[in-house]
């Protein structure tokens, strides 16, 4: 059965079979090649008939034509969705398709190199073929006069290799305090001033969409052409697309940041080579982490590693863009879940991927030079998911994109690695498939389990180390310029030159303003946070952090010995941590450390709420529960309660 899937792909052997038996070892999951076959086949299938055609009896070429003609209609309905009138027309369709991704609903907030230290790099290393063309003479006068973001997107077309190198070698000294956060931006570039400068880039790339990574800038660069054909289904996906390139790099960059030579890591990942060729045969098999194209096209000059064993980030964002243009147009769903579909024609597949469709016919290929690119690297993302799990796959890409490999047989599948060679015979045994069931639940419990143990281990070990801390907690969605912000940042400030390390959960709002506070004074700020594949989460001014998978584990952890738990202002995940904490202080299950709320006018009906239901009315608590929390308006009452129990318990031990 794995034939099938070897023919699509155009992998090698013994090394493609190799690696399907020990993503199956390592993971327990037995069969999910032959279930992903039925999926494949079925999913084409249903496609075939709606689009007319009969699956037992159609030729490739009637496959292959039925999705254009499909993606044809698509574009049509799509350049109207989007408010334009023109399917073709390049001038017309840009600031529609730059206004459609701008209105997607997207976290925006990227970790990116600060515009001034870019400024400097510059300085150091003037780009004098762009000031040439440009016409100036003085660096500082281009940077007054132009858009910063548009000039250093043009440094790629405008210098050559040996400026472009030296300038990734000065790059490497760039530290994580040049980074800082902001919204990633997408722009579209003067026609007139780079038309010709970009044409090269246009021709090689057969599209008109660039981004630079450390800048956080998406960029629509100017084309010679009047029309192209599917414009809107080439180029938009292209910026949804990089929206979440530019977000997942973001995530690493600031994973990355509390490592040393952090300029050298990000800058040999935007370079984005694999490594040299592997030997894996009679070896356990480790799955690459490619972040380039290896062709579109089936070419014997395509890299040998693109028929090995790997797993590919660029696939991830189209996934991701794919969702963003459902929610442009919901009648696209026709591609939704297609992207590892295909089906062999001919010694070559037919492509039911969105992206290879509208590529293909946006340049007029014939059946004969039909796209498999996308496809193929999404099947090769698939099968390791199937195995491992989409979540696995997330992770070790953020985690690896600095690294070749991936090694399935190191990942955190420890109990379904004991149990794989059992699988079989259960499955084997009709009247035991419930027993069946019920081991795998045991088994992914187990794993869990081990996960948030080990997640315990290391965050008690962090918070060990200090002995006074105080827990903040808070809206994440407060700016940093509002008044119950600007509260926590005095008042973690002021706990931090009095000696206590702040906690918070490591987000934004007042997590953010918390850690500020403590960060700007020189003291100890912690966060503890969970940080997602593109979800920029942690703040950045921790001196110290520990990423959680598992918020249970992180929501103990914030409860840990504290000295106090102050709450300012927030939404359910506030009221959540401060009625647990209520809860486990009530019943004794950790030191009645003071429970502080700071803001009168938010919390006062909450205590009142409960003195009447819950007091008077339902008498579901006792008089000396209302001791638990105390209200306050300034940070004076907040440092003084805190000193307080500190001295309480000094006088106790």
């Amino acid at each position: 059965m794995a034939k099938f899937l070897k023919d699509l792909l155009d992998a090698e052997e013994p090394l493609f079979t190799t690696a399907l038996r020990q993503l199956e070892y390592v993971s327990g999951r037995t069969g999910a090649d032959t279930k992903l076959i039925g999926d494949i086949t079925a999913m084409a299938h249903e496609n075939m008939r709606a689009m007319g055609l009969t699956p037992a009896v159609a030729t490739g070429e009637e496959v292959y034509y039925a999705l254009q003609a499909r993606v044809e209609q698509d574009i049509e309905r799509l350049t109207k969705v989007i408010g334009a009138k023109e399917t073709d027309d390049v001038a017309h369709l840009v600031p529609y398709m730059v206004d459609a991704a701008n209105g997607v609903k997207f976290n925006r907030k990227v970790f990116v190199l600060k515009r001034e230290k870019a400024k400097e790099l510059l300085r150091e290393m003037p780009p004098k073929a762009l000031m040439e063309r440009l016409g100036y003479d003085d660096i500082e006068k281009m940077f007054e006069q132009e858009d910063f973001d548009e000039i250093y997107t043009a440094l790629r077309f405008s210098e050559g290799p040996e400026w472009l190198n030296e300038y990734n070698e000065l790059f490497k000294t760039v530290t994580a305090d040049d980074y800082e956060e902001r919204d990633l931006r997408i722009l579209q570039m003067d026609h007139k001033k780079y038309v010709d400068l970009a044409a090269h880039f246009v021709k090689k790339k057969l599209h008109n969409v660039t981004h630079t990574k450390e800048m956080g800038t998406i960029v629509v660069v100017p084309m010679h052409a009047k029309k192209m054909r599917g414009l809107v289904l080439k180029t938009l996906p292209l910026l949804l697309h990089y929206m979440n390139e530019v977000k997942l790099y973001s995530t690493f960059f600031k994973l990355k940041s509390k490592k040393p030579h952090f300029g050298k890591v990000v800058m040999e990942t935007l370079i984005a080579d694999p490594g040299n060729a592997s030997q894996m045969v009679g070896h356990k098999v480790h799955w690459r982490v490619i972040q380039r194209y290896l062709g579109k096209h089936k070419e014997d000059s395509i890299d040998k590693v693109a028929f090995e064993p790997h797993v590919q980030p660029e696939d991830l964002h189209w996934r991701r863009a794919e969702d963003l243009l459902y929610q442009i147009d919901p009648e696209l769903e026709f591609w939704k879940d297609r992207d590892y579909v295909g089906v062999m024609y001919d010694g070559f597949p037919v492509a039911f991927n969105l992206f290879d469709v509208s590529f293909a016919y946006s340049n007029q290929e014939p059946y004969e030079g039909r796209y498999a690119y996308h496809f193929r690297e999404s099947l090769w993302n698939e099968i390791f998911v199937r195995y491992m799990g989409f979540k696995n796959l997330s992770q070790q890409v953020l985690e690896q994109l600095d690294n070749d490999m991936i090694a399935p047989e190191k990942l955190d599948l420890p109990k379904a690695k004991a149990k794989a060679s059992k699988v079989p015979a259960l499955k084997a045994q009709n009247a035991k498939s419930d027993l069946l069931i019920r081991r795998k639940l045991i088994d992914a419990a187990e794993g869990r389990l081990g996960g948030v143990i080990e997640e315990f281990e290391s965050a008690f070990e962090l918070l060990g180390k200090h002995e006074k801390t105080v827990t903040i907690f808070g809206s994440a969605r407060k700016p940093q310029d509002d008044e119950v912000t600007k509260s926590a940042y005095d008042v973690a400030q002021k706990l931090a030159e009095d000696g206590f390390t702040v906690v918070t959960g490591g987000g934004h709002g007042v997590m953010e303003a918390a850690n500020r506070g403590a960060y700007d004074v020189g003291g100890q700020s912690i966060g503890l946070n969970i940080l997602l594949p593109f979800e920029q989460t942690l703040n950045e001014y921790t001196t110290e952090s520990f990423q959680f998978d598992h918020f249970f584990g992180r929501k103990v952890s914030m409860t840990l010995d504290a000295s106090a738990f102050v709450f300012f202002p927030g939404g359910f995940g506030t009221f959540d941590e401060l009625f647990e904490i209520l809860a486990l202080e009530q019943t004794h299950k950790i030191p009645k450390a003071p429970v502080i709320l700071v803001g009168s006018d938010f919390w006062k009906p909450l205590d009142e709420l409960i003195r009447s239901l819950l007091l008077d009315r339902y008498q579901t608590i006792s008089e000396d529960d209302l001791k638990l929390y105390t209200i306050v308006d300034d940070y004076e009452s907040v440092i003084k309660q805190i000193n307080r129990y500190e001295a309480k318990q000094n006088k106790t031990k």
